[in-house]
């Protein structure tokens, strides 16, 4: 990867060989727009591209990229950035063509980016329905991520971020943005013209191209060209937050099944990761989890995560019968964690977790892969630190997590998503320790 500026925006190459192809990454730093209108970012991303321009409806749009590239889409990138307590949030709108077409791809990508039609009532009415209805019928098959997300929402900045664009939070402002298309049209095409305005901005966007360097000698002075038609103003990024209040809730919704989940942020708790924890939650996950909550409780799967960057850990059950039971399985974690592996366990969970470090990957991932590292901090050099920590992983890096596992048993925040029933049983046998909102 090269990293320089091409037309006052950062600009990052990638020379692979792509046969022929252009690998072409937009990017939008999202930390410029007010917190009040992040939750507008999906349907903003998908007007973009699905409403028209000034030239075309959507229908001759959408023929348009089908006919002279190989798709341009939207992408989110929201994380937590290495040693800090700031998220990396990031727009792209990812395109790729044959490098005879690339002046076309960058012709539809100026059109999308300065003339989408953000004030098309019926296609913006249909897409706020489709998210929606999306949404509730998703409640059902992604509950655990659902429940991780509402977890972390109180523990950083990024993960507050993803579930106000793409959480329970983000299910009930579809719910009033679906009233505000009749009861006050006019400020939802507001909010996305101001989103537009606020990112558009050479100053503050990122380029990511790859390509094999002949074909990218030539293509630089057309994406020059591009980037010399858009408009440039003063940095200026905006504070988000409050986070959301950390409190253990019940969502209730109509369903047979719970997902149960808990979690905490281990370094206010006074953990230190290493590249070796990854390999302590695999250990945890194929063992402990996967018999206590998958085999002896019946759920169809139970696992955990953690975030080395922000500190975020949390338990999570999918499909689940129990809810106490369930959390008392996530608090004998701790136990578990304290016995000393035997070999083969370790050595299966260190190969695991390197499986799922070096994958593989196509150039166009390659290239992506390697731009947001460094847009997120995570350096070549501490990549290979966790690496080797991973590697030389031992049961003192599981006894730690065990400690701070420990401690979350105590004082972690539970959010389970199941039955009015299933939920009620647990407030009942725990004093109320769950907050209820109805979610459907």
């Amino acid at each position: 990867m090269e990293e320089s500026t091409l037309s006052g925006t950062r600009l990052f190459t990638h020379d692979l060989p792509t046969n022929g192809i252009v690998y072409l990454d937009v990017g939008f730093n999202l930390h410029t727009i007010p917190a009040d209108l992040l939750p507008y970012l999906s349907i903003f991303s998908r007007s973009l591209l699905q409403t028209g321009t000034a030239r075309e409806d959507f229908v001759s749009l959408s023929q348009r990229i089908g006919r002279s590239t190989g798709g341009i889409g939207p992408s989110r990138a929201i994380s937590a950035m290495a040693n800090g307590n700031r998220a990396a949030a990031w727009l792209f709108l990812r395109g790729k063509s044959t490098a005879a077409n690339a002046d076309e791809m960058l012709a539809i990508l100026h059109d999308v980016i300065t003339s989408a039609r953000l004030d098309n009532r019926e296609r913006i009415r249909q897409m706020i329905l489709e998210e929606k209805s999306a949404l509730e019928g998703r409640l059902a098959g992604m509950g655990n991520g659902l429940v991780s997300m509402r977890l972390r929402a109180s523990l950083h900045e990024a993960d507050w971020a993803n579930e106000l664009t793409g959480g329970v939070s983000y299910l009930f402002f579809l719910r009033e943005l679906a009233k505000t298309v009749d009861d006050n049209w006019d400020a939802i095409p507001a909010a996305l013209f101001r989103i537009r305005d606020i990112i558009v901005n050479k100053a503050t966007m990122v380029v990511n191209v790859t390509a094999d360097q002949a074909i990218w000698s030539e293509f630089r002075g057309r994406l020059a060209g591009f980037l010399d038609r858009l408009p440039q103003a003063a940095a200026s990024f905006a504070t988000w937050g409050p986070l959301r209040e950390p409190r253990s809730e019940g969502l209730t919704f109509p369903a047979k099944v719970n997902f149960v989940g808990k979690g905490a942020d281990l370094r206010q708790l006074g953990f230190t990761a290493s590249g070796a924890t990854a390999v302590a939650v695999k250990h945890l996950n194929t063992g402990w989890l996967w018999d206590k909550v998958r085999v002896q409780g019946g759920a169809y799967g139970g696992s955990s995560s953690f975030d080395p960057f922000s500190g975020g850990f949390t338990f999570a059950s999918y499909r689940d019968p129990n809810v106490t039971k369930t959390i008392d399985a996530y608090d004998g974690a701790a136990q578990f964690l304290a016995h000393e592996p035997t070999e083969t366990e370790l050595t299966r969970s260190i190969i695991g977790v390197i499986g799922s470090i070096d994958t593989y990957r196509l150039p166009d991932s390659k290239g992506f892969t390697a731009m947001m590292r460094e847009l997120a901090g995570d350096t070549e050099a501490d990549r290979q630190r966790r690496r080797e920590e991973v590697l030389g992983a031992s049961h003192k890096d599981f006894k730690a997590l065990g400690e701070a596992l420990s401690q979350l048993a105590r004082t972690g925040q539970v959010v389970v998503l199941g039955s009015e029933a299933a939920i009620k049983a647990a407030n009942d046998e725990r004093g109320g320790f769950l907050n209820v909102t109805r979610v459907l």
